[in-house]
């Protein structure tokens, strides 16, 4: 009996039920770190109390559920508000009609948003308190990312593309098909041979004599021109011919490989992992700050909060821009000047404490007449000896790196995908394992 296949899919109501308590947890410890940083207070009235010890073992007034409803007065308007939270508080029940009046926290903005003072305020809280409430909105928000990758995977049931064999993958230059490798003189689609030098274009061209290269019947099995056997192999010393004339002109023009799914996917998963560095960076100093400003008494938290928060929209906005910028369009241009210069820079501390580096600039003028700039420094330079004036160059914005037009003569390669230097005879990058653009 055939084994019954489970569905891994996570089920919609679970789904929604899921999504809602991460929601929640984002919405109590957001609302609670609003409220300590620009709540107003006010006096309130308790109308309903309860403390329930929930452990008998514990120490006395120790773990008990606290449920506590109110009402206040905020812009000329009532407001109530109800909580439920662990203390170890133990006032006594209210009796009917009985109130107690208690400090309220509340947005001004929007009142619905409020809790009691002792529940909301630093120093009422405690340190472990803020911390948990700073770190519970980003694991609910991770958790609740994960919940809806998984979901958007279980939705899409498609089965994956079988990714072809390397040696099934065939590649072509976009330029060398119209010009011939050994002369340059340019060639139009079907010709076997070129009219200028006479070397064999197309060696295994279909319906072609591969001796002669003339049009071969269908179902023939001798070429009607020369009289060669068709699934005759050539002769040695005619094969090796073309191979000898090629040189180096196989590296000249513009690679096609930018376009490969393999590269597409190596491209996708660069921006993932630059997303998710975005968003390390973006965190670490909106956590770390304000827990040093816990740690260290001449550090105030209020203040370590408000630079934790510039610093981490400083950064979002940084790498936000950075990935914008690998969605612009592909360029290519000539480099049209190069230069060195010596500089130097102040490293802090003494006044002569400084430090000199050469810095060396390559200019390109793009196609659409515009000047780009790519400036290294010292044991950096990789382009400005990789390059030279009047190479022409195709920037992939999807990797930051760029092409070389001509690379006959060149010994090296570098990949597009990692900027690994490798061997020119390489066909894919020693480091990451990518087709190199050639």
């Amino acid at each position: 009996m055939a084994k019954k296949k489970t569905s891994k899919n996570i089920p919609l109501p679970i789904l929604i039920l899921i999504c809602a308590v991460l929601l929640f947890a984002m919405y109590l410890s957001l609302s609670t770190l609003a409220l300590a940083i620009w709540g107003d207070s006010v006096t309130g009235t308790v109308d309903s109390y309860d403390s329930r010890r929930d452990d008998m073992t514990a120490q006395e007034n120790r773990s008990r559920t606290i449920s506590k409803g109110y009402w206040f007065m905020a812009n000329g308007k009532e407001y109530r508000g109800y909580v439920i939270y662990s203390s170890d508080e133990a006032w006594p029940s209210l009796d009917e009609g009985e109130t107690r009046s208690e400090r309220i926290c509340y947005l001004d903005v929007f009142p619905y948003v409020n809790k009691p003072a002792m529940l909301c305020e630093f120093d009422e809280m405690g340190e472990v308190a803020i911390i948990y409430h700073i770190l519970a909105p980003i694991g609910s928000l991770l958790l609740l990312l994960l919940v809806i990758r998984t979901a958007r995977r279980g939705k899409k049931k498609k089965p994956a593309a079988r990714k072809p064999a390397a040696s099934q993958i065939i590649e072509q230059r976009s330029d060398t098909d119209m010009f011939c490798p050994n002369c340059g003189n340019k060639i139009t689609e079907g010709m076997a041979f070129c009219s200028s030098c006479g070397t064999k274009i197309q060696t295994n061209a279909p319906g072609v004599c591969k001796a002669c290269g003339a049009k071969l019947p269908e179902g023939a099995e001798f070429c009607i021109g020369c009289g060669a056997a068709v699934l005759q192999p050539m002769e040695p010393s005619r094969a090796a011919a073309p191979a000898r004339s090629q040189g180096g002109t196989g590296l000249v023009g513009f690679s096609d490989r930018y376009n490969c799914p393999e590269i597409l996917a190596a491209a996708q998963k660069n921006k993932k992992s630059s997303i998710g560095c975005m968003w390390i960076l973006a965190f670490v100093p909106l956590i770390g700050f304000p827990i040093a400003g816990l740690l260290m008494a001449d550090f105030p938290f209020g203040e370590s909060l408000i630079i934790g928060i510039g610093i981490a929209l400083v950064m979002l906005v940084v790498n936000l821009l950075a990935l914008r910028r690998t969605k612009q369009p592909m360029w290519e241009g000539v480099v049209v000047n190069q230069y060195s210069k010596e500089k130097s820079e102040h490293r802090g501390g003494e006044d002569d404490n400084y430090r000199t580096y050469t810095e060396y600039t390559t200019i390109i003028n793009t196609d659409a007449g515009k000047k780009k700039t790519i400036v290294e420094k010292d044991s950096g330079r990789h382009m400005y000896d990789y390059l030279s004036v009047g190479d022409r160059v195709r920037f992939h914005p999807k990797f930051g790196t760029y092409e070389k037009y001509d690379k006959s003569k060149d010994s090296i390669i570098y990949c597009n995908v990692c900027s690994m230097m490798n061997p020119i005879q390489n066909d894919r990058c020693k480091r990451c394992n990518n087709l190199l653009f050639k």
